[in-house]
């Protein structure tokens, strides 16, 4: 990212404050001068893992949350992930968050990549890790999370992805971290014959 010292916030008019997303309409100037209103969604950083098992001599899988999404009316398959705490260190949220939802703990976490999935809109980030070296526990499931932990093969969720197997998998931040795990392991998805 290249930051431009030239654009300036001119004044910022909060519409709405939840719990987790805040909105605001923003008068700006833009690096050509141009003054305008933006609408700015506030949203905190969050953490999405990509949870490996190996398996079967040496066969790997990955855990996947069947979660159930309200803005959908259903369950959706993804990866584990949640909001970062003011202050907390990523990593560190990447194996709270594994464990909260799946039980699993990790040995290893090392981080994958951090983008920002909605940037015309949000300043809002996301840190995708690769969790290694897992060992079943149990889990600490909020009130409000309703979930199922399942597990694939990483090569049937690579095949999901380039449009053919199942589960199927609509989640924006699975596909990223899952095509993010694969090159890390030097694999790719193969496109299925239609």
């Amino acid at each position: 990212m290249r930051a431009d010292n030239t654009f300036k916030l001119l004044s910022q008019e909060d519409k709405f404050r939840g719990r987790f997303i805040g909105v605001s309409i923003d008068h700006i100037r833009l690096p050509n001068g141009h003054e305008t209103r933006h609408e700015t969604l506030h949203l905190p950083s969050a953490v999405c893992v990509v949870p490996l098992l190996e398996v079967d001599g040496g066969r790997k899988e990955v855990i996947l949350v069947e979660q159930f999404r309200n803005s959908l009316e259903g369950y959706i398959h993804e990866i584990p992930a949640g909001v970062l705490e003011v202050g907390e260190d990523p990593a560190v949220c990447a194996g709270r968050e594994l464990m909260e939802e799946t039980g699993y703990r990790a040995e290893r976490i090392s981080h994958l990549t951090t983008l920002y999935p909605i940037p015309g809109t949000s300043a809002h980030r996301m840190y995708f890790y690769l969790a290694e070296g897992l060992t079943a526990g149990s889990q600490a499931l909020e009130a409000g999370e309703c979930l199922l932990v399942k597990s694939f093969p990483l090569e049937d969720l690579l095949q999901a992805l380039a449009g053919g197997g199942s589960p199927s998998i609509v989640d924006a931040k699975t596909h990223v971290g899952l095509l993010h795990a694969a090159m890390r392991l030097g694999l790719t998805p193969r496109r299925s014959a239609r």
